[in-house]
């Protein structure tokens, strides 16, 4: 069986920056035990597996894998989705994850765009040990966003956030509650409303160059800080990426470009496991 394959840089129209992303074609069910070995075997940040929920219509079953584990979101995977699937002819896609949610995408020209619900944070007491691992000596907010296993701290000095240099194995090991870490601040650059960094160490990932689905509570956060709905966001990892975001009541529609590196196909055979 050959499974057509693509490595996509995301969010970023500039090839070799924004996040390097593996998109997967399945034409029939493969085990997840599988789908791991292909994403290890690719060696990226995430490789996403679409498979059409019926044949000849604009509806995807998605998975997401890193190259550790299966995780239930990954906006910048279901964003070069939507490009591989506007390849074959679907501008307008809803992708079906495994947790339920229905994500909307949307190809135009070279925007893509997915329609993420709107999640909220809750209370969470940040330790001693997570903000040395991090190397932050003071935060102005945190929160906890238990939809995406994540921690989300606002630092008010955008030089220290683009300087972070923290203890990936002393982050993992600090909390076990929480899968990932954004750290985000007001912009220092006058192109951008704000910066984050995202980090990843408890699924394999130290640093994700750049991140989609934390959009979902960073729209409503930074809206109602800056006081607008439409905003420009910059991921300055090593990498770097820009995200188009808007802010509605319960929803966010969160934007990017993507820029193809590779297309072939994995012959997958009957005894690969």
């Amino acid at each position: 069986m050959e499974l057509p394959t693509y490595i996509i840089d995301t969010f970023t129209a500039v090839q070799f920056s924004g996040n390097p992303t593996g998109v997967c074609i399945l034409r029939e069910e493969v085990d997840s035990n599988e789908l791991l070995l292909i994403a290890q075997e690719l060696n990226l940040p995430v490789t996403a597996f679409i498979k059409k929920k019926i044949s000849g219509s604009d509806q995807y079953d998605i998975k997401y894998f890193t190259t550790t584990t299966e995780i239930p979101a990954c906006g910048h995977a279901t964003l070069v989705s939507a490009k591989v699937a506007s390849l074959r002819g679907s501008n307008t896609t809803e992708f079906y994850t495994i947790n339920g949610i229905v994500i909307k995408t949307t190809m135009n020209e070279d925007m893509i765009t997915m329609i993420y619900p709107k999640y909220e944070l809750e209370d969470f007491f940040v330790s001693h040990e997570i903000l040395l691992s991090l190397g932050i000596e003071n935060y102005q907010t945190a929160g906890y966003c238990s939809k995406l296993e994540t921690l989300f701290l606002v630092i008010d000095n955008p030089r220290v956030l683009r300087n972070l240099e923290p203890d990936y194995s002393r982050l993992s090991k600090s909390n076990q509650v929480i899968k990932e870490v954004v750290v985000t601040s007001v912009s220092d650059d006058k192109k951008y409303d704000f910066l984050l960094r995202s980090f990843c160490p408890w699924i394999g990932i130290d640093e994700d160059p750049v991140t989609g689905s934390v959009h979902s509570v960073l729209a409503g956060l930074w809206a109602d800080r800056l006081n607008k709905n439409e905003l420009k966001a910059y991921q300055a990892s090593k990498r770097g990426g820009e995200l188009f975001i808007t802010a509605y009541n319960n929803q966010t529609k969160i934007g990017g470009k993507a820029t193809i590196i590779l297309e072939g196909n994995i012959k997958l055979l009957s005894k690969s496991v």
